[in-house]
């Protein structure tokens, strides 16, 4: 009989924990966010458009709903661009999208963060790094250089033209 009130009382125990536990189970978050910088946008210049990758999965989400995207282009913890958007997302999405660097932007290694949030007590921060070349100036003194040594060239030949021409008639 003991045996049997001791067996009781332990159910009894088990049955209290595992009530306890159902009741004070919190809910868990399964969202997972990356961000890629493709190959071809580690290296951009200052002034043009850097284009990155968001991947967003959110399994346990049943319905769509409203996620707010924050980008911030950092330099040395200084916010030198951001941007807001707002996508609605299911259980998944992937897409790309794009800031623009300003002409004022230093040249080296910059960070991207992203920041995810919904309307609730949801946030999820990623962050990529990417270089920051400096203006398609250089290409364009290349240009000039080459403009200018060409027209050189004509004017050279023009001068030898006229000396021979000077020559023949004498």
């Amino acid at each position: 009989m003991e045996t049997i009130n001791k067996m009781k009382k332990l159910l009894l125990i088990l049955l209290g924990v595992l009530l306890f536990n159902l009741v004070s189970v919190t809910p868990v978050s399964a969202l997972s966010v990356a961000v890629h910088v493709p190959e071809k946008y580690t290296d951009v210049h200052a002034g043009e458009r850097f284009y990155f990758e968001i991947e967003v999965k959110y399994p346990e989400n049943p319905k769509r709903k409203d996620l707010r995207l924050g980008y911030e282009i950092k330099k040395d913890d200084e916010i030198i661009a951001h941007s807001k958007v707002l996508k609605a997302i299911e259980t998944q999405a992937s897409f790309m999208d794009f800031i623009v660097i300003p002409e004022s932007a230093k040249t080296g290694l910059h960070v991207i963060n992203v920041k995810v949030a919904d309307y609730d007590n949801l946030s999820e921060e990623v962050s990529a790094s990417f270089q920051v070349v400096g203006a398609n100036q250089d290409q364009l003194k290349m240009y000039f250089l080459i403009l200018l040594s060409v027209i050189s060239f004509v004017g050279v030949l023009v001068v030898i033209n006229i000396i021979s021409d000077r020559k023949n008639r004498a």
